[in-house]
């Protein structure tokens, strides 16, 4: 499996719920509440860089929302072309208008689970405090996939405000018996939209 190529979708960079969302008067992209867009803002104007580590090599990946036609929003990394779909309970990967499995599931709370395709997500963490080269975030949720054929485990740490701020890929190894780290994305820096404006 490529990372490079799954590692948005993995972030499942990412969930929300655009319809049952409310913006704070202001600050766009901002909401209060536990739906998914209050942990992955889907708006235009966002940005966010990560260091990815897989096979023990580096690289630094960019990712930015490049356009939000309601339901469907466009991610960014290079020449790629990830698509999520914002609905009522969540926000799910998609392709045009066919909803796949879901990154996160409305209210973001521990406990709340869903159904993949191939396996089952579950939030088992929540109200975190996670502390990274691009500062302290708060008030995160970590959401825990497991999936078949093969066995896998992907971690995401979503933080409100914020996005995805680390994510792990671990392979079960039938040879070890034991689940192996095959990639880890740890978020270098976020843009927000009012930095954007700020800098014109």
């Amino acid at each position: 499996m490529r990372l490079g190529s799954r590692l948005p979708q993995i972030l499942a960079l990412l969930a929300l719920t655009g319809c049952a969302a409310t913006r704070s008067a202001g600050v766009a992209g901002r909401t209060s509440g536990d739906s998914a867009l209050d942990f992955y803002p889907l708006y235009p104007g966002w940005g966010w860089a990560y260091d990815l580590e897989r096979d023990g090599v580096e690289v630094l990946a960019l990712y930015s929302v490049a356009e939000r036609v309601h339901p469907v929003v466009v991610v960014r990394n290079g020449d790629e072309r990830i698509e999520y779909l914002l609905l009522p309970d969540g926000i799910a990967r998609g392709a045009g208008r066919v909803p796949g499995d879901y990154l996160l599931k409305n209210p973001v709370r521990a406990g709340t689970a869903w159904s993949l395709g191939a396996g089952e997500a579950k939030v088992v963490a929540a109200g975190q405090d996670v502390t990274l080269v691009s500062g302290t975030h708060r008030d995160c949720a970590t959401v825990e996939e497991v999936r078949r054929d093969p066995e896998r485990v992907t971690r995401t740490t979503y933080c409100r405000d914020t996005g995805p701020v680390a994510i792990e890929v671990l392979v079960y190894d039938p040879t070890k018996k034991s689940y192996e780290t095959m990639a880890r994305a740890r978020l270098r820096s976020v843009t927000r939209p009012e930095d954007a404006a700020a800098g014109d």
